[in-house]
Formats: structure tokens, sequence, C-alpha cells
């Protein structure tokens, strides 16, 4: 990982030759796509007074004020000029600048001014106080300071300076995510020294350094194995037992790095931080390309691989984007080849806890040409769907597919994160996945539905659309995501299938049980789901005039459907499926919606299911629960397409 990183900075340092503070320069973050700001505090000194200039954040903003985030270290003195938290800026940026920066330089006695006429002194009675020794004197903000402990004088003078910059600026304190410092009119991160004093301080690790080979390099330099300021962990060296004799500065012998290959290393974390950090749904991730060999496209610029390797890796993620990185591949195609034999990615998904970076899953070298035959499959795979339910797209990406496995969360965590990435590392590594453990997470994922139990899981509970059509829509999308393994091979333990001869005049229903490939045991569930679709739309329909004749409100709710109920979520064994066939062919004669249709699909579900029974009943007790509902969810979702057609209500409509 290390030396892919590395050789991604030194090809940007090389090809861009941007300044080193330029270069380590990181992205903004910002949540969403309304308008957001950075301030620039500017204490003129003549004046005295506070000028703030509220700029909105660009593409250039990080790279103009310098935006490389806090200090290294989680106690360390925040000195840098441009900050996320202004109580940085009323507190220990000026003083901690004071001690680092050079006293000849000008700028030394404009910042000494600045403090002089604009901080007060609280005093420090214990070493510790002096981080909040000097605080912003709140009059210049037409406030007052009423607290004498330093932390706590911080906090009431950064909330009156916010409100006064919301009254001067007029801006939102939630729209500013960035603070940067300025006397008399000039930015503290413009200043030649402040450069020089930031790369000092990135490059201290060197101060002890002795001579050695650097393992990225393999040339003779001053070396140094801490690699602790870096914001990627490549391996553990805070903790002493796992230095070489048990001694810190031993830490060398695991892993030697030059000054040279040190800022290629951080030039190359912070390009990835701002071109290639991406989210598959709730899940972030870096992406991060690695070169394989000497590129023989050397003359397009890294740039505009850059941005062509992100795009190619959101075909991935939905099939729309998929669909508009088609056309913009031909624009490429003259470099397709060289990049898929030439370029592999690594995808790290991570979770961030403050300054922390934790890996959740790494998945080494995915081939460009994988990605491309999977976004194949997956627009291939959303066809069928298409095909079979009208002109509905039916994205398969990974984030689409993100939905289709439950998991727990808890106040916006998410506890089960180890399933979907089990499932994207079969994705984009091509290792396969258990059949009986996917068939457990849709129907797990169907019970989550059944019961709108949705707070305790990914999904948002205040959608407008009724439980019964996400379940429909679930299953639909659960079907056809077990084709597109299948098709991709990535399914183990899944049983052999013999082709099924069917006695049904409905085509369409005939052409879809042979595309998802049933068995008999499955075409014969299957069959059966889909008689439940028909008297679960027979008993909506009954629901809904009930509920019309008493003036009350209803909607398209599986509770609507007591026919579901029938079905154990759980599991269903022969004896309950012989149970339920009985209760299904009841029900159409009870409702007066045994048609011929319906009839000659009972007799073939019955032929088939007998079938099954008389060789051996091969399937699990939720396998048979699962093509139960792919039934009912076809059968509904036809019901649907058809009303819908002829115009009339979704909720109930039969196509007879």
């Amino acid at each position: 990982m290390i030396k892919t990183i590395y050789t991604l900075g030194s090809k940007y340092l090389t090809e861009e030759k941007p300044s080193m503070i330029q270069a380590i320069t990181l992205p903004i973050a910002k949540s969403d796509g309304a308008t957001k700001y950075v301030v620039i505090v500017d204490f003129s000194i003549a004046e005295k007074k506070i000028r703030l200039t509220p700029k909105e954040i660009g593409a250039s903003t990080s790279s103009e004020l310098l935006w490389i985030g806090t200090a290294d270290g989680a106690a360390s003195p925040q000195w840098y000029g441009t900050v996320s938290n202004v109580e940085y800026l009323l507190s220990q940026t000026i003083p901690n600048l004071l001690e680092r920066w050079d006293q000849k330089d000008f700028y030394y006695s404009l910042l000494k001014e600045a403090r002089d006429v604009f901080f007060l002194d609280l005093g420090a009675a214990k070493k510790s106080d002096e981080r909040y020794r000097y605080v912003f004197n709140p009059a210049y903000v037409s406030g007052e300071l009423t607290e004498t402990e330093g932390k706590k004088a911080v906090k009431e003078v950064a909330k009156q300076f916010q409100a006064f910059m919301e009254k001067e600026a007029n801006v939102n304190i939630k729209d500013v995510l960035l603070y940067s410092l300025a006397i008399n009119g000039q930015l503290v991160v413009s200043q030649p020294e402040y450069e020089r004093l930031v790369i000092a301080e990135k490059l201290s690790v060197f101060e002890d350094a002795k001579k050695g080979v650097c393992a990225l390099t393999n040339k003779e330099a001053f070396v140094t194995g801490e690699t602790t300021k870096l914001k990627f962990n490549y391996y553990i060296n805070d903790k002493i037992s796992f230095a070489s004799d048990l001694e810190k500065k031993s830490f060398v012998k695991n892993l030697s790095i030059s000054k040279d290959a040190y800022q290629a290393i951080m030039a190359g974390e912070a390009y990835i931080l701002r071109h290639f950090n991406t989210r598959f749904s709730g899940l972030p991730c870096y992406i991060i390309p690695d070169f394989l060999y000497d590129v023989p496209f050397a003359n397009v610029p890294l740039q505009d691989i850059s941005e062509h390797i992100h795009q190619f890796v959101r075909t991935v993620k939905t099939v729309e984007t998929a669909e508009d990185l088609h056309r913009e591949i031909e624009d490429y195609k003259e470099f397709d080849e060289q990049m898929d034999n030439h370029i592999s990615l690594h995808f790290l998904f991570y979770t961030k806890a403050q300054s922390a970076l934790k890996v959740n899953k790494l998945l080494s070298d995915v081939p460009l040409t994988h990605l491309r035959r999977l976004s194949f499959e997956m627009r291939k795979t959303g066809e069928i769907g298409q095909r079979f339910f009208g002109s509905e797209k039916f994205n398969l990406g990974l984030e689409p597919i993100y939905y289709l496995i439950p998991m727990r969360v808890q106040r916006g965590e998410n506890f089960e994160k180890r399933k979907i990435l089990q499932v994207y590392e079969s994705l984009l590594t091509n290792k396969s996945l258990s059949y009986q453990w996917l068939i457990t997470q849709f129907v797990q994922l169907a019970k989550v539905h059944m019961y709108a139990n949705y707070n305790l899981y990914q999904y948002s509970s205040d959608k407008e659309e009724p439980n019964d059509f996400r379940l429909v829509n679930a299953m639909v999308r659960a079907q056809l995501f077990l084709k597109m393994l299948q098709n991709l091979n990535l399914i183990k333990e899944e049983r052999e299938m013999t082709k099924v001869t069917y006695d049904l005049l409905d085509a369409h229903m005939v052409e879809y049980m042979e595309t998802m490939n049933y068995n008999v045991a499955q075409s014969s569930l299957f069959l059966l789901g889909y008689l439940i679709a028909k008297i679960g739309a027979e008993q909506v329909r009954r629901t809904k005039a009930r509920a019309e004749a008493l003036g009350q409100a209803w909607g398209g709710k599986t509770v609507n459907k007591p026919i579901l109920s029938k079905i154990n979520y759980h599991g269903m064994n022969k004896q309950r499926l012989m149970l339920l066939s009985h209760e299904v062919f009841d029900k159409l004669r009870q409702l007066k919606i045994a048609s011929l249709q319906n009839e000659t699909v009972y007799i073939e579900h019955k032929r088939l299911f007998d079938l099954a029974l008389q060789e051996k009943w091969n399937l699990s007790d939720r396998e048979s629960v699962f093509y139960l509902l792919s039934g009912y969810a076809y059968g509904t979702k036809r019901i649907l397409n058809s009303s819908k057609k002829d115009n009339s209500d979704p909720d109930f409509e039969n196509e007879e």
C-alpha cells in the first residue's frame, strides 16, 4: 500500500510541480449541496477593528487558503492559519505562531501587535493553562467576558464572535466550514515563513534521522521509520513491542523512508483524499489506483487519468452512472486497453472517529477489466428486469445493493457493515458467496418490509411508499441480484438446476421462470406465491371498499393482505407448505377469483409440488419462504403494471 501511495505522490509532484504545502492540502468536507463559506477573519490593527469577509467555497478554496487540517497529534498546540474551529483563532493560534515565527520577518511584529491589541491575558497558574492564556477580547464584537477560566472563556467568546459574524457578515454559522486568519488584510497562510514552518513541522520526524537505504527509492539517504504523522496507518509503530530490538529508534529497521519518499507519500495521501474519497451509500471508501508498470500513457495528464478512474469506479455504484460513463469511455477509447492492463484499484473502506481512521476492509488489486465486466453484468441484469416489468429502471450497482442486505443500525451507526462488505468483496474480487447465507439475508429483508420494522435497520421509515410496495420491489431486486451473481459464477453451495417443462399458457410467466433457471420445487413455490399475490390484491380491493364506505383512510400496506400472514418468515417446512397450498386453493374459491387462469396456475403448482415431494424435497425452510415471496413479488408487480396501463387503481386490480 505505501509503495502505491508513494508512486502516486511522486507522479503528482513530478507532473504538476505544486509547492509542497499545496500538495498536502485537503478536501473541504461538504455534507450537502448547499452553499458553504470560508470567512476571512482580519485583525485590522490601525482601525482596531475586526473585518469579516465571507467567501463561497469553491474547487480552489482549499489550495488558495492552504487547508491542511489540524496540527498533527490529538493534544498538539494549534497554530495553522486556516481552521475549521474558530476557537483556535480566538485563543491559541497567534500565541503559538509567535513561538515559532522568525522574529526577523516583518509579519512577526504584526502577529505580536495583533495579540497585544485584540487579546486579553488571563494568566496561566499552571502549564496546562498556557493553551488558553490569551483570549480574544469580546469587546471588539460588542460582547463581554464573564468567565475567568481559560477554556470556558474561549467558548464564551466564540459564541459571541459567531453571533457578531452572523449579523455583520450575514452568514449562518452552520454554513461556515472554515476560518482563515489575516492581519491588516494579509493572510497568514500567504506568508513564505508560514509555509516554511508547516513543512518543517511535517518533516520533524527526520530530526534524529540516520543514514540508511530508503525502502521505497532504494537509494542511500537520511531515513526515518516514524510514520505516525502520516494520514494512513501503514504498520504499528506506536507500540514498542512492534519495534526491532524493542527500541523506538529501531522502528527504522522495520521500514526506512527517505525525506524525498516521505514527501511523496504525504502528497500521495492528500491526492487520494482530494480525488479518490467516495461513498458506497453509507460506507466511506478511498479508491487508491496502482500503476502496475511504467505507464505507456504518460502523456495523459494525471488529473485526466484520475478523473477517468474516479468516474469508472462509479460504474459499479449506479447503473445510471455506468450509462453516462459508457459514453465517456468512448472519449478515452485510445487509452482503455492500456489502462486496463496497467492500472488496478484498491478499495479501502474506513470509519473515521475524530482524527483516527479505522480500516473496515481493504480490497486490493481490482483490475479495471473486472470493473468493466461487472458494470456490463449490472446493465444486462437490469435489462432483464425491464424486459419483464416494463420501463422501470432496475439499478443493481453497489449502492442499491446496499439496501438488499439488511443491517442493524443504532444512533446512525451501522453495526453489521461486515455483511455488505462481504458482498462487495465478492463482487470486486470474485470471491464466492454462500447461497444459503444470501437466502437468509433476503428472507430477513422481506421480514423487515413485511412488518415495516425500519427503525432498527438502514432503511428510512419516512418514505411515502407503503411497505407492501417496498416488499415487492425488494423481492424483485433480490431475485435479479441473485441472477446476476449466478451469471458471475459467484454463488457456492447452490444446487444443480435441471430444466423444467411447464404446462402453462402464460408465456410471460414461463419465460420468467426459465430465465431465473428455477428447479421443480422452486417453480412450484413461485407459482403458489403468484396466487398469493392474486388473493392479496382481492383482499386489498375489499378492504378499500369497506374503508371508503366507512370514510376511513387506508393505504397499500401489508396489513391489508391477511394472506401474507400465512407465511412464516422464520421458515416453511414441507408440512406447512402443504397446508398453505390447501389454504390458497380454498381462498381462491372463497374470494371468487378461481378463474380459469388462476386454476391453471394452481394445477401446475400442485403438479410440480407433488413431483418435488415424490423425488426429494431439496429446499431449506428459508428457501421456501424466498421462492414463495419471489412469486408474490412477480405477481404483484404484474398486477401493478397492468393497472397502470389500464389507468385503474393499482392497489387491487387483477389482470383478468
